[in-house]
């Protein structure tokens, strides 16, 4: 059975670290937004940095959930009847929806990278969060790999990372300047991937 007060705490946790940011908001504030005594936060989560972690994972549910609709598991493999270059052209529509739907979620994560570089505790959540998506990146990535009549010299990791690196700078780009075309470099993205799926590398020349 869920427990109520601690999804509370952790809904008012997100909420105040969103308009806070993590560095001006307190356990004191996190208790006060959920109305519960600071004594109760504590008792469910030791340390800001635990609330910081279930406030991300509990953002992210409403886009996962986005994705697992359109048949994107994060955590699973693809579908045995995929096409992976529609998937990566869903991922990549997916990824603009996320931006204007769920604002909020990232600039909650940008914060938690930012903790990150000096806090190990969410340092090391920090690379789960990241691995854990950019690896669903590279079972996309391997899938059109495998359809691709010359595959690349560069590694499927290499490939994902590149990816997912360019999304989230164009998220970034967005949270600190609401008024740039984010979608604009989303499709600029894709386009550029969907090139480098679709074309034939052409041999080097010699060098004379």
């Amino acid at each position: 059975m869920p427990d109520q007060t601690k999804d509370r705490i952790i809904d008012a946790a997100y909420r105040a670290l969103v308009r806070q940011g993590y560095h001006e908001t307190s356990m004191k504030d996190i208790a006060a937004e959920a109305g519960v005594a600071p004594g109760l936060a504590h008792y469910y989560f030791e340390t800001k940095e635990d609330l910081l972690v279930a406030a991300i994972e509990r953002g992210c549910e409403p886009a996962m959930r986005a994705w697992e609709q359109a048949g994107l598991n994060l955590m699973g493999p693809l579908p045995e009847d995929a096409d992976p270059m529609a998937f990566a052209r869903m991922g990549f529509e997916l990824a603009k929806h996320e931006l204007k739907a769920y604002a909020e979620l990232f600039v909650l994560t940008f914060d938690m990278f930012g903790v990150g570089l000096h806090n190990p505790k969410i340092a090391s959540a920090v690379r789960t969060f990241i691995d854990e998506r950019r690896a669903f990146v590279a079972r996309i990535t391997q899938g059109v790999i495998a359809g691709m009549a010359e595959p690349p010299v560069a590694s499927v990791d290499a490939i994902a990372a590149s990816i997912w690196g360019s999304l989230h700078g164009i998220y970034l780009q967005k949270v600190m300047n609401p008024s740039f075309d984010a979608d604009a470099a989303i499709d600029a993205l894709s386009e550029m991937t969907m090139a480098f799926a679709t074309g034939r590398r052409q041999p080097s020349s010699p060098v004379s």
